[in-house]
């Protein structure tokens, strides 16, 4: 049987593409999809790094290089090529992270076809991350909340990092992201309906909240 990789399709109606990924032995169309997605991605987190770079020339160690505005122009301009750059790999490590953290609860898939799945979900994150790029260049930074989400508000109301962290990351991205993973594996996978909630709800707040905890304790760390 072949599997026929259908980005949008899988995302938004996944009953009538994903079912063949589980007994299929041949994956057809992953390699122009990839190619463009990997396109794509590059394109993004270029300008992302861009915009970034005010904040890194401002550092201390580039500040004491005393950069002309052009020489500044220049680097930023190199940032955003690093950036784009970095964009072609950085795919590959969050899809194969994706693929592995759920690989050890959705053995009778393999990694290979979950790797699959967790490339269908990728374009939700570079969804997210461009659609914050607009309000990242309004303010200049890349550390603005998305307003995409309930960050904004709960930094309204408190300053403790871990709660605007963690709100943060609840964003309309991360629900899609969510919802399409449940979806997906529901589909592809024998494992039953509650099973499947169960593991992917666990490994989507289990991700919000390390990460939430790390940010917490790198901002203790910088104020002594």
């Amino acid at each position: 049987m072949e599997h026929h990789v259908q980005i949008w399709k899988g995302l938004l109606r996944p009953k009538e593409t994903v079912h063949t990924l589980r007994e299929s032995t041949n994956i057809q169309g992953y390699r122009l999809r990839l190619l463009i997605l990997l396109l794509c991605s590059s394109i993004v987190f270029g300008l992302l790094f861009y915009v970034n770079s005010e904040e890194w020339l401002n550092m201390p160690d580039a500040r004491a290089m005393n950069l002309s505005d052009g020489q500044q122009l220049a680097a930023s301009i190199l940032i955003g090529v690093g950036g784009a750059i970095a964009g072609l790999v950085i795919p590959f490590v969050l899809i194969g992270a994706g693929a592995l953290s759920s690989w050890g609860f959705f053995r009778d898939l393999g990694f290979k076809k979950l790797f699959v799945l967790n490339t269908y979900l990728f374009v939700i994150i570079l969804f997210g991350l461009a659609a914050n790029i607009p309000f990242m260049l309004k303010f200049g930074s890349t550390e603005i909340l998305s307003p995409f989400g309930f960050g904004p508000w709960v930094k309204l109301l408190t300053d403790n990092v871990f709660l605007f962290t963690l709100a943060g990351w609840v964003t309309l991205f991360f629900i899609w992201h969510l919802i399409a993973s449940t979806r997906l594996l529901h589909e592809a996978s024998l494992k039953s309906s509650r099973y499947v909630y169960t593991v992917s709800i666990g490994l989507h707040v289990g991700f919000i909240l390390v990460v939430s905890l790390i940010n917490s304790m790198y901002h203790m760390h910088l104020n002594g």
